[in-house]
């Protein structure tokens, strides 16, 4: 039986060890392109009336990941010994983190960007 391995990224590992600056540019594009077809199914979700709560925890995973993810994969770039594969193991352990916290909190979140959108609204009419 053989280890876990972090030399092994899914077969893309010989790509992405050669380029690792490939991470940091999937780790900011992957989130935004993802975002716009989610984007467009909670529309189609909210004309049809439909459970938004998933495709909110999903938006909400995304936005935190691009933010928290390019910020994370940066710094990790710029300390360590710049090897791709870790670095996407490290951006994968943030989406899935951002996951699990967006699941846990996302009508908390959902209430504070209403309310932040309320606030703007009176700020906007005084």
């Amino acid at each position: 039986m053989t280890g876990f391995s972090f030399n092994t990224f899914f077969g893309l590992e010989g790509k992405i060890a050669a380029y690792p600056e490939a991470t940091i540019f999937g780790a900011m594009l992957v989130p935004i392109l993802l975002l716009i077809p989610i984007a467009v199914i909670g529309w189609i979700f909210r004309k049809l009336k439909f459970n938004m709560y998933i495709i909110h925890v999903l938006m909400y995973t995304l936005l935190f990941t691009f933010i928290i993810g390019t910020l994370t994969i940066f710094i990790l770039f710029f300390i360590t010994d710049k090897n791709g594969v870790k670095l996407a193991y490290c951006w994968l352990t943030i989406l899935t983190g951002m996951f699990v916290f967006s699941l846990i909190n996302a009508n908390t979140i959902t209430k504070m960007f209403t309310d932040w959108s309320k606030i703007i609204k009176e700020k906007e009419n005084q």
